[in-house]
């Protein structure tokens, strides 16, 4: 076969490559505009692994996690977060997660700030030809799943910086090889081979330096690329964007040239192109060559590319906002209140999470005391009001039918556990979570504090447990503290009732079943079914005449008689 053929065979392969490359682009793009189309506002869940669900953290970790206001651990678990977020992370690019990640840690007490938040979520959910072509440009950023940009643009000035003298030889030679291949073939081969063998060793050594930061750059540099379909978007309602984009691309326009060796190959699509271009870039160090330019105007556009980075993030998450709202039962925008009464009003209030959720309705301008057996419905409802609050200040959507409250800062102390390496007991963890929200209580804010407690100290004994929890939910009861709690403890009803109103969740028992009806009811829970359960499942009959007894006496004078 002599080297006409090889170059006509080479030749009808790049064309057949590309002709099915530009194909299959075409079938995926309107497969994912299908997509797209029938899924908005269809609820799905999307699987992660732990790193890639870590990663999405960074963002909102490098941001900074110190100023006020921001959700902080305990909060984010006891209200399991983890699987809120996951449960609306509709986004479609690695920006727009880690924005919508980091906007549910950052409650605003913004008004201005909430209600624009608002209207771009309606906008896009209002017009669906702007809301795709956004989408599909998102969708065209992807995400780098393995490395967080974030993480590697702060690191910018730890890579070692580099000429392009090696990679531009190694270019040279793989050009002569490929020309001594027609003009003396065994001399070619035999060069190709020498060339392949230097060229492949030399771009893998400097690539396991920079591996992370080139995919880094890839992702910066298609997000640059499809930011321009951004700017297509003929509307008034999204110029303040398009504006801030336009200006942003074109303070960036050096980073987007020459870059097709970058952002191309690495099996990003799946298209049939990526293979070949993958050895093509390992061959001619294109993508390094490329690397070493752009490093220094990245960190020179280091300020442009953080603010890129937002402002499509936002865009990206107010869809997924706007699809999470049509996933759930049905939900409201909620009102806010800048005057100086503290207050939390909402009808049909229910927990997103839930399949079938029961909704109640709760009104509180002072602190709020819930009382029930076990499994009766009390921590759900904590859970759900608490949620409500930091989703108004959030995504400025509430799953409620009405909610009008003040701004408040959001702390809880719900689901205490065990530090067996920080060496806490069940108690001390507990204190000490309850400590924080009295700091925060104590300091002079312009925003409200609220706070939700479910079984306030329970890990010590009744007495300390009922005296000092008195004293903790007294000092919590103030004009700029709103406090929710719950309780075993009835004592607690009484001692508060000039601090809080009384709430409770009951149960009824039929046939020696216990069922729960889970609505919120006002005044103090009058059932001892927990006694009745004991009678019903065999115990001796004396003893649970007994406890009814003292049950009684206790009600009736308040203090707990001898037996």
């Amino acid at each position: 076969m002599d080297s006409y053929t090889v170059l006509f065979i080479a030749a009808a392969l790049l064309i057949f490559v590309l002709i099915k490359g530009i194909t299959d682009d075409k079938k995926r793009e309107a497969k994912l505009e299908k997509k797209l189309r029938d899924n908005y506002g269809k609820a799905f869940k999307r699987e992660y692994d732990a790193l890639e669900y870590d990663l999405i953290s960074h963002y909102f970790k490098n941001k900074g996690t110190e100023e006020s206001g921001v959700i902080d651990d305990i909060t984010w678990n006891d209200l399991d977060m983890d699987n809120f977020y996951m449960s609306m992370n509709y986004t479609l690019s690695q920006t727009g997660e880690e924005y919508l990640f980091d906007m549910l840690h950052r409650p605003s007490t913004d008004k201005g700030v909430l209600e624009e938040r608002g209207r771009v979520i309606r906008f896009f959910d209002e017009n669906p030809e702007v809301r795709i072509k956004c989408q599909k440009a998102f969708a065209a950023m992807g995400r780098t799943k393995k490395y967080s940009l974030t993480d590697y643009m702060k690191r910018l000035n730890d890579i070692r910086e580099e000429n392009n003298l090696l990679h531009l030889s190694c270019v040279l030679l793989g050009l002569v090889a490929i020309s001594m291949i027609f003009i003396k073939a065994p001399v070619g081969f035999v060069l190709m081979l020498i060339a392949t063998a230097f060229n492949v060793a030399t771009y893998f050594k400097r690539k396991g330096e920079i591996d992370p930061y080139i995919i880094c750059f890839a992702y910066i540099v298609r997000t640059i690329r499809e930011s321009k379909a951004l700017l297509e978007v003929d509307s008034s309602e999204l110029s303040d964007y398009t504006d801030k984009l336009r200006k942003l691309l074109g303070n960036l326009g050096s980073l987007n040239k020459s870059v097709f060796w970058l952002v191309s190959g690495r099996n990003l699509t799946g298209s049939i192109m990526e293979l070949p271009l993958d050895y093509i870039r390992i061959f001619f160090h294109l993508d390094l060559i490329r690397f070493n330019e752009m490093l220094r105007d990245i960190k020179h556009h280091r300020d442009d590319i953080y603010s890129l980075i937002e402002t499509v993030g936002f865009l990206d998450s107010a869809i997924a906002i706007g699809h999470f709202r049509h996933t759930i039962g049905y939900y409201t925008e909620p009102v806010f209140d800048e005057g100086e009464d503290t207050h939390l009003n909402i009808e049909g209030l229910f927990h997103p999470l839930l399949l079938k959720p029961v909704s109640c309705n709760i009104s509180a301008d002072r602190g709020v005391l819930v009382t029930g057996s076990n499994a009766s419905g009390k921590s759900t409802f904590l859970k759900s009001a608490a949620l409500a609050v930091l989703m108004a200040e959030t995504i400025f959507t509430v799953a409620a039918k009405k909610c009008d409250l003040s701004f408040f800062e959001i702390y809880s102390s719900m689901s205490i556990r065990d530090s067996l390496s920080a060496g806490d007991s069940y108690y001390m963890a507990e204190i000490r979570a309850m400590k924080r929200i009295m700091d925060a209580a104590k300091a002079k804010k312009d925003v409200a504090l609220i706070c939700f407690v479910d079984e306030i100290l329970r890990g010590t004994n009744t007495v300390e447990r009922i005296a000092a929890s008195s004293h903790l939910l007294k000092s919590l009861s103030s004009d700029k503290v709103l406090t929710f709690a719950a309780t075993h403890d009835y004592e607690l009803t009484y001692m508060l009732e000039s601090y809080m109103d009384n709430y409770h969740f009951s149960e009824t028992i039929v046939d020696g079943n216990i069922t729960f009806d889970y609505e919120l009811l006002e005044g103090r829970a009058e059932s001892r079914d927990a006694i009745r359960l004991l009678d019903m499942i065999g115990y001796d009959a004396a003893i649970t005449e007994a406890a009814f007894e003292t049950s009684n006496k206790f009600i009736e004078t308040g203090v707990w008689p001898k037996i």
